[in-house]
């Protein structure tokens, strides 16, 4: 009987790479689970515990754990640490935001590719593979990979302007990854939000610091109450609690760079305790794992986990 499982894959983040690969029986959270600096696997509880992910064409069903593992993915980029490429089974959103903004705006993407089960497991048992173009080559085998289409997303005038740069370079960066990252998941437009609160600030890697810093010289604002999550350190007190006076400026820096983006310095990771409470239905853009379980169920907010890819019409939240 002939088969009938689909011989293509998605090719949702395009670079071209060779290496070995790595396959993994269970998914692997970059945030705490890998070395920022080094791209080892730090967690002990993980099978692979030890082995290095730097040029490695990386198979794994899907990622876990925090959305701060987006920033891990692009702090490995940027210092040339990264997996060659990563191929997934199943939906993945963390991981392929990280490869995206490493592409847009440092010019280091990482390969981001989905398979169906039969070439997933057949990819996994194999012991290299190369990505050229949009073809895998593995075992003998060239798999075509298709890029999922764009056009089918629809754009108000406002989403356009954005994305054609008339409201400045960092809101056009913004609305590129937006408009990347809903067609990776298939959405076909885009759902607006009242608030956002974001989470990507604490000092675990340069590249928290750097994308924040980049972002702000890009002229970045926002255009929605924002609000922020607990930073590193404790700005009054620090130099009483045997703080890295280096660590210090670096952590206050990063702070102050959202800040000046127009965020609120709430500093907390329970905006939902704040005076101006989200309303029951409304929509909003919410980071921080305790924040959304509390928004979506005691106050009937409705926000997704990762706001970094929720588009919205009233501007772009930027975490």
């Amino acid at each position: 009987m002939k088969s009938t499982f689909s011989r293509s894959g998605t090719l949702l983040v395009q670079n071209n790479a060779k290496g070995p690969v790595l396959a993994f029986s269970e998914g692997l959270s970059f945030w705490g689970g890998v070395d920022p600096d080094f791209g080892t696997i730090i967690d002990t509880h993980h099978p692979q515990h030890g082995v290095s992910l730097s040029g490695q064409i990386v198979v794994m069903p899907t990622s876990r754990g925090s959305c701060s593992g987006s920033g891990v993915l692009l702090q490995l980029a940027r210092i040339g640490q990264a997996p060659a490429a990563l191929v997934f089974r199943e939906n993945e959103d963390i991981l392929t935001l990280g490869a995206i903004i490493a592409g847009r705006l440092y010019g280091c993407p990482v390969a981001i590719l989905r398979l169906p089960r039969q070439l997933y497991n057949e990819l996994s048992l194999s012991e290299i593979a190369e990505i050229r173009g949009s073809t895998l080559m593995f075992g003998g085998q060239s798999i075509s990979l298709q890029q999922p289409a764009s056009s089918v997303l629809k754009l108000s005038d406002e989403d356009k302007e954005f994305l054609e740069g008339k409201r400045g370079p960092a809101a056009q960066v913004a609305m590129e990854i937006l408009c990347r990252m809903a067609t990776a998941q298939g959405a076909d437009e885009f759902t607006s939000v009242s608030r956002g609160h974001i989470d990507g600030c604490i000092l675990a890697h340069e590249g928290n610091l750097d994308f924040a810093e980049k972002m702000l010289q890009m002229g970045a604002k926002t255009v929605i109450p924002t609000t922020i999550n607990a930073i590193s350190v404790d700005r009054e007190n620090w130099h009483t609690q045997r703080v890295i006076p280096e660590f210090e400026l670096k952590a206050s820096r990063l702070a102050d760079a959202y800040v000046k983006m127009g965020v609120r310095p709430t500093f907390t990771c329970a905006p939902y305790l704040l005076a101006d409470q989200p309303d029951q239905d409304e929509a909003i853009g919410w980071s921080e794992s305790n924040a959304v379980i509390y928004a979506n169920t005691v106050l009937g907010a409705r926000t997704v986990k990762r706001t970094a890819i929720m588009g919205h019409r009233n501007g772009c939240d930027i975490a």
